[in-house]
């Protein structure tokens, strides 16, 4: 149908003529006194067992910084075919809490009732306790196991590798490199500030604002944009949430004139393939970071669906989509993207 297109896919392929390398584009189980998991009642009295099904049977929130606090939901069902009147619900221990737990409260025959348990410690030791439910219809209250430690706080951000070398590349070039921030603490922590001190350095795939788990990792990229021959070196700066010390990277590398003398040696030829029959031409982009911006090529539009860059540089890093544009003038989103690293000589 005239003026409905499909979306280009880019590349069979896309490689560097004339040099040495290429890119290649393409119910529950009752379980009774004493056990530690399942849907189970703790009670010494059997007939309280066959009334009440408390799930969990036992709450460990294992390490909690002192400070912060965890939960956990517990599940209290009647399961007899009676009422039940529970008379209240309550914790022991220190820094075990119910903040909305409401008592009495008539179960229903298969009913259940949300319980949140919330464990804050006071202070860096282990915790323990218990999740108390009582109710005149029981001989004895029902006694669910609590227990927590609690940690000191430990913020602590890493950075793999420490120190990054672009090597020699050639004026005007652009290379990345990829860094892993980890948050080998035990607080969750954002990214407060990233600051580059050297505008022939800069980074992507990390900003201001972003948070990290305990544990969690982040990749992120370093790239170096040299803009005249000689050594170049900075420090990237991470300032996080916490009060901790900026985690700092080291970061150096250097241009050579003679190395952009061998650009003339390279292209890079792009195939690419659209099944739709109302496509007038196409659009082709390229940009020095993944994602973009990119800055289009074509002045016109391509008829045949290959295309042929010959300004690029040598040790330049490139990023190519392209674009269908039907009769009529409108223009497809961009097509998948293809990376293409232009070597040195």
């Amino acid at each position: 149908m005239r003026g409905f297109y499909s979306q280009p896919s880019l590349g069979s392929f896309a490689s560097c003529r004339l040099c040495k390398s290429s890119v290649i584009v393409l119910a529950c189980i009752t379980v009774f006194a004493g056990a530690f998991s399942g849907c189970a009642s703790v009670s010494a009295d059997r007939a309280a067992v066959e009334k009440i099904s408390v799930v969990p049977s036992v709450i460990d929130f294992k390490g909690v910084v002192v400070g912060q606090k965890n939960s956990q939901t517990v599940k209290v069902t009647n399961s007899s075919s009676d009422p039940i009147s529970l008379k209240s619900l309550h914790v022991s221990g220190p820094g075990f809490s119910l903040p909305s737990a409401k008592a009495p409260v008539l179960l229903a025959p298969g009913s259940h009732l949300t319980v949140s348990v919330v464990f804050s410690p006071p202070a860096a030791v282990d915790a323990s306790g218990s999740l108390v439910i009582s109710s005149a219809d029981l001989k004895t209250p029902i006694l669910i196991p609590l227990s927590g430690a609690g940690e000191k706080a430990a913020p602590k951000l890493s950075l793999s590798p420490s120190a990054v070398n672009f090597g020699t590349r050639a004026i005007k070039s652009s290379t990345s490199q990829s860094v892993v921030l980890t948050n080998t603490g035990n607080l969750a922590l954002s990214i407060s500030s990233v600051s580059v001190a050297n505008p022939e350095f800069s980074v992507s795939g990390i900003s201001k604002g972003v948070s990290l788990s305990p544990n969690q990792k982040l990749e992120f990229q370093v790239w170096f944009h040299p803009t005249a021959g000689g050594k170049a070196s900075a420090t990237i700066s991470l300032d996080s949430s916490a009060g901790l010390a900026p985690v700092k990277l080291a970061v150096a590398g250097s241009a050579s004139t003679s190395i952009s003398s061998a650009s003339a040696l390279h292209s890079v030829t792009l195939d690419w393939i659209n099944r739709s029959s109302s496509t007038m031409g196409y659009h082709v982009y390229r940009g020095e970071a993944q994602g973009g911006p990119f800055e289009r090529l074509t002045g016109t539009l391509l008829e045949t669906a290959s295309y042929k860059d010959t300004n690029v540089v040598a040790g330049g890093h490139y990023f190519y989509v392209v674009t269908a544009v039907a009769e009529g003038g409108p223009e497809s989103p961009y097509s998948n993207e293809v990376a293409v690293e232009i070597p040195n000589n």
